[in-house]
């Protein structure tokens, strides 16, 4: 179907087609967001009363919305429906029946229960790719357990493996298994529109972010499934290379990776000024320096003592050495290489506040950004609703009764 910014849509990736989003938190809000940057139209649907309840979560305000709402939520076009009630879950049966996409994250089975299962809507829809993210998966003894990332970075192993012996298991700082189970429904989606557009069948596609977290352990797993034994708290090191890591220069740190391959490490020797160690036995091959890992750590460490960490990132950059600064996020933000892939975006709140947010970690050609600001809550309903057929007297029926919201 064609989406309403009419045929200049068609010339975006996803121009034309329609997400129905039934999403709350970060991992579904976000996938759809990606789809919207893609040129979907994307309908955020809100229950009623509060909607999405990131709009009162969160610390910084943005103009009339909260600045976690905006993060999650750029691009879509809000309808605000009492779900509870049967004529908001009918309402939104018909829209499924004009929509190629439908995103939801709620608990496995929850939405059934509503007559909003995959099957309920493709009988309405059989064209309908019904997309469902879930913290522990669809099916299996613990389906049913609510998960947010913190709870799938323990549950997955990644928290075992990410702190230190010293410290303890710790989570990553930024919520990564939300956003990677988004990417990969985002994914799947994309797989099943191609799909239908060679047999017009609709699919059902999933993802959790018990998944993702274990598919991070992609380098370790043929190890730990052959040995059954867990590489243990690594902090920054690798159970694999040496040296890797993060190590402290004169005013800040350095990030070293990829010197486990000789030709990278005797570069390294160079650019550090000590030649001698490509040649000192307890450094000559990977497998000898992952043995004296501690001793190898502490004489890179000296030599990194002597300088700043900006003159250390020249001295990699010109020897070839990956290598990188252990940025604040503030500053990596505001990078001359992130100005120059263009990764933060501007928009609107309601009220005409400006602010900034990112945008999806890829480019397709034709991707046009986002459509419009996150919207407030009930925005775009009545226009929603006159688009899915409804005549005035019938929007307002629903709007008297508290059915929607505008």
């Amino acid at each position: 179907m064609v989406s309403p910014a009419g045929q200049d849509a068609l010339a975006t990736p996803l121009g034309g087609i329609r997400v129905l989003d039934l999403t709350r938190f970060v991992s579904g809000a976000y996938a759809t967001m990606v789809l919207s940057a893609l040129g979907a139209d994307v309908i955020k649907v809100e229950a009623l009363p509060a909607g999405d309840p990131y709009r009162a979560q969160g610390a910084v305000p943005v103009g009339s919305l909260n600045g976690l709402f905006a993060a999650l939520n750029t691009g879509k076009r809000s309808l605000a429906v009492d779900l509870r009630a049967p004529d908001g879950a009918a309402l939104i049966r018909r829209l499924a029946g004009d929509s190629d996409v439908f995103v939801q994250n709620a608990r496995p089975g929850a939405l059934d229960r509503a007559g909003l299962g995959p099957k309920d809507l493709q009988e309405v829809n059989p064209r309908l790719i019904y997309a469902s993210i879930s913290g522990f998966g669809g099916t299996g003894p613990d389906a049913a357990r609510g998960g947010f990332d913190l709870i799938l970075q323990a549950a997955s192993g990644l928290m075992a493996v990410t702190g230190t012996p010293q410290g303890g298991p710790v989570k990553v700082g930024a919520p990564a298994l939300d956003i990677g189970s988004g990417i990969s429904v985002v994914a799947g989606i994309l797989a099943a529109l191609l799909a239908r557009a060679g047999d017009g069948a609709g699919r059902t596609v999933t993802s959790s972010l018990l998944e993702f977290g274990l598919s991070c352990l992609t380098s370790y797993s043929t190890d730990m499934l052959q040995t059954g034994d867990s590489p243990g708290l690594l902090g920054n090191d690798s159970p694999q290379f040496a040296p890797y890591g993060v190590f402290r220069c004169q005013d800040g740190a350095i990030a070293l990776a990829g010197v486990g391959r000789e030709e990278l490490w005797t570069g390294l020797c160079a650019a550090l000024g000590r030649p001698d160690w490509a040649a000192d036995p307890r450094f000559t091959s990977n497998a000898a320096r992952l043995r004296h890992r501690t001793e190898l750590t502490v004489e890179i460490e000296e030599v990194l003592a002597t300088a700043t960490t900006a003159h250390w990132q020249q001295v990699m950059d010109e020897a070839g050495i990956p290598a990188s600064a252990v940025n604040q996020p503030t500053a990596a933000l505001g990078s001359a290489q992130a100005a120059a892939l263009g990764v933060v975006a501007e928009s609107h709140t309601p009220d005409g506040q400006a602010y900034r947010t990112l945008r999806p970690p890829l480019s397709v050609d034709g991707m046009a950004g986002y459509p419009r600001g996150a919207p407030a809550l009930g925005q775009h309903t009545t226009e929603i609703l006159g688009q899915a057929g409804l005549g005035a007297d019938a929007v307002d029926d629903l709007l008297a009764r508290g059915i929607v919201a505008a």
